[in-house]
């Protein structure tokens, strides 16, 4: 028999219009009122639960939670804020979670003869909150594979994380240099010089702006390595920093790459420069791009003023116009042609003077585009079948 009186008019509304769910239960733990809120959470109807307890509602947590009830009314004591799930419904493989309290319901006499059950449901929390761990879980593991240094700092430069990588390839662990300012780590720490430029980078970082530069990281065995360094703010959604992110990448193979390309670079100019014969590369608009030292001396021009020249500039008025056409000629059907195979041609030197000449010429891909690679050899007056002339 219940000791609790029917709930009058303004009860009801009260328990109707409350934003969580609200039982009430008797000395024996059956329910005598519930709201819509907290039956659609144990996933029945609200009379489906008038007159049962617990356990026949919600089978799997009901024991546990009629425990806890017991407890409250032997001790007078309200049970608040704990954490309960169950599968609704039952055997649905489905969880649901609620945060509740429980308080004891008192008789004038001030003997407790039921329970007032105060339940949250926080299902969608728990959910979004598991998705976040998972997330980040899965973010933190793309991370750690990164052979790139990912870290993230507070924004006075102490450090919160960073990805396993750069941590192993220093041999250390995140606990040697958490809460450490980001300057004072051991990747920066042998250097004063580049401590300082850290933490500028950390400064400007606080302040809104992004820092990328080129610097030299020491790792494990004192091993020091170039990397491409960048620092830059995280904001949240009010555009308020609150973390700073230092990223990385090894450029040592990229340094090697560019040391050996500048090396070719550098022996391909050489071996440029060694032609007996001058050298010049014209692109398909007919200006020259590139001569060698042979030229200099054939024409006695400078280097500086044959770049960027017409190729015409170099050949005798009467023939200028005439192999300008060959030229177009053969950009649109480009072959190697061998000085035997090519005519005499004549040549105008920086005085004016002509001078006879063989041309052979190689078709280039330069940037996507068509060039003429074209060795220039100089004849001697009895094999060019004449003497030398004034234009």
């Amino acid at each position: 028999m219940s000791c609790l009186p029917d709930p009058s008019g303004l009860v009801n509304t009260l328990l109707t219009s409350v934003p969580i769910g609200i039982a009430v239960l008797d000395a024996d733990f059956r329910y005598l009122h519930i709201n819509q809120r907290l039956a659609d959470s144990n996933g029945l109807p609200p009379e489906a639960h008038i007159g049962k307890r617990p356990r026949d509602v919600i089978p799997d947590a009901g024991p546990a939670l009629e425990a806890i009830m017991l407890a409250v009314q032997r001790s007078g004591e309200p049970r608040t804020r704990f954490a309960a799930s169950a599968e609704i419904p039952p055997g649905s493989g489905q969880l649901r979670h609620w945060e509740a309290s429980y308080h004891p319901l008192p008789m004038p006499d001030g003997q407790p003869c039921g329970i007032v059950a105060m339940v949250e449901d926080v299902t969608a929390r728990h959910e979004a909150e598991r998705a976040q761990r998972e997330n980040e879980g899965h973010l933190r593991r793309v991370l750690d594979n990164l052979f790139a240094f990912v870290g993230v700092l507070a924004p006075d430069g102490t450090l919160q994380s960073a990805n396993r990588a750069p941590l192993e390839a220093a041999g250390i662990r995140i606990e040697d240099v958490r809460g450490l300012k980001f300057w004072d780590c051991p990747w920066w720490n042998y250097s004063p010089q580049i401590q300082a430029q850290i933490q500028h980078a950390v400064l400007r970082a606080a302040c809104g702006e992004v820092s990328r530069f080129d610097v030299v990281v020491r790792l494990a065995n004192n091993a020091l390595t170039p990397i491409d360094f960048m620092l830059a703010p995280l904001r949240d959604e009010y555009g308020r920093i609150t973390h700073l992110i230092p990223s990385a990448i090894d450029i040592s193979a990229r340094l090697r790459s560019e040391d050996a390309l500048r090396q070719n670079e550098a022996l391909l100019r050489q071996v440029v420069e060694a032609i007996p014969d001058g050298l010049m590369m014209v692109d398909d608009a007919g200006l020259i791009r590139l001569v060698n030292s042979r030229m200099e001396s054939l024409f006695g021009y400078p280097r500086a003023t044959l770049l960027g020249q017409h190729f015409g500039y170099l050949l005798s008025e009467t023939q200028r116009e005439q192999h300008q056409d060959k030229m177009k000629h053969y950009l649109h059907a480009p072959a190697s042609r061998q000085m035997a195979d090519s005519q005499v041609l004549q040549a105008r030197r920086r005085d004016g003077s002509l001078f006879p000449c063989k041309i052979g010429l190689s078709p280039l891909i330069v940037g996507g585009k068509p060039h003429v690679l074209a060795s220039i050899t100089e004849l001697d007056t009895e094999a060019a079948g004449g003497r030398p002339s004034q234009n």
